[in-house]
């Protein structure tokens, strides 16, 4: 695991050193392969999540685009200054706020979902808004609260970062318009560029209701959205334990040498394994509470298990195993 991740290393540095350098506050932009970069969420930054950008030789894709307005200006600059190309294609590969709010930068652009994801967007988007004006300037100071008192580095990194979500939500409300995607994928949907095609499929539940993922067959990279998470806990209280176990292990068959998470540093197979593994321990964890009658307060007594005590998110462990213990006995809605 160690000889590969030193590997990843040194491949991005050796890459970076011929590919366009690009400055932004909120992400890093790393090349893949020629005409394929990942933007990268800078801790910080108002990007939060992952994006992509494919230069299909006379059209240009973007996948995600960030929760922030500013971020996604930078991303299609990006875009752009590193393919010659305006963008035509953004993809919103789930309906969560970080990979749908930049919109409304790419809104010369067929903007690409499922039906299912649009119609999330549209119904969860004006209250999630209005819930986010209630309490972001309570969760913006006792972020910083946090940040002056924490002693340990990377608990300290990861209170930036979420001090940099908490004032990305803040800066959307001076400027957002929900913007809804216009092109809907129902399976799959074969792009063709003239230096290379992009597919675009999904396989329904998973992180979500309907998650999508871009693949490129040739260069053998992925960009998976939610459904991949990298030394990050995931969040599971929209998720589809089985469902998303059985699209991971179908993306697993494609033997990509590259995997974009939608958090985290690049990956492989490794880290499909390793969120399987994850999903597996909340699962077995909820099935021993039912089996014992536990209640869901000592539920939340538990410890996070040791491979995962240095992942990043972890606020979210306690939550992913009482939201799914509730859906377990069919308690929650």
């Amino acid at each position: 695991m160690k000889t590969i991740k030193i590997f990843l290393i040194v491949f991005f540095n050796l890459l970076s050193v011929s590919a366009q350098d690009f400055k932004s506050d909120h992400f890093t932009i790393q090349k893949l392969s020629e005409g394929v970069f990942a933007a990268i969420h800078k801790t910080g930054g108002y990007a939060i999540c992952n994006a992509g950008i494919v230069n299909l030789g006379d059209q240009t894709l973007v996948f995600d685009c960030f929760i922030s307005s500013t971020a996604a200006a930078d991303l299609k600059k990006a875009a752009e200054e590193l393919t010659g190309n305006k963008v035509n294609y953004l993809v919103n590969s789930h309906f969560h706020n970080d990979h749908i709010r930049g919109n409304q930068v790419f809104s010369e652009a067929e903007i690409i979902s499922t039906e299912r994801t649009r119609n999330l967007i549209a119904e969860v988007e004006p209250e999630e808004l209005k819930w986010e004006a209630e309490v972001v300037n309570d969760r913006i100071d006792t972020t910083l609260k946090r940040i002056a008192e924490e002693t340990d580095p990377a608990k300290l990194e990861e209170h930036k970062m979420w001090l940099g979500y908490y004032k990305a939500i803040k800066e959307s409300f001076l400027d957002y318009n929900i913007t809804l995607p216009n092109k809907l994928l129902k399976d799959t949907l074969l792009i063709h560029g003239t230096e290379r095609n992009i597919l675009l499929f999904t396989k329904g539940k998973g992180h979500t209701e309907s998650d999508i993922v871009l693949w490129l067959p040739i260069e053998k990279i992925l960009f998976a959205g939610d459904l991949l998470f990298v030394d990050c806990h995931p969040w599971l209280g929209d998720g589809f334990m089985n469902e998303w176990m059985n699209y991971l292990k179908d993306l697993r068959k494609l033997g990509a040498a590259f995997i974009v998470p939608g958090h985290g540093v690049i990956g492989t197979n490794n880290e499909i394994d390793r969120m399987i593994n994850y999903i597996q321990t909340i699962n077995g964890f909820v099935e021993d509470a039912v089996i014992q009658n536990l209640t869901e307060e000592q539920l939340k007594l538990t410890e996070i298990p040791k491979a995962y005590e240095t992942w990043w998110f972890s606020r979210f462990f306690i939550p992913n195993l009482v939201i799914s213990y509730q859906k377990k006995i069919g308690k929650y809605h």
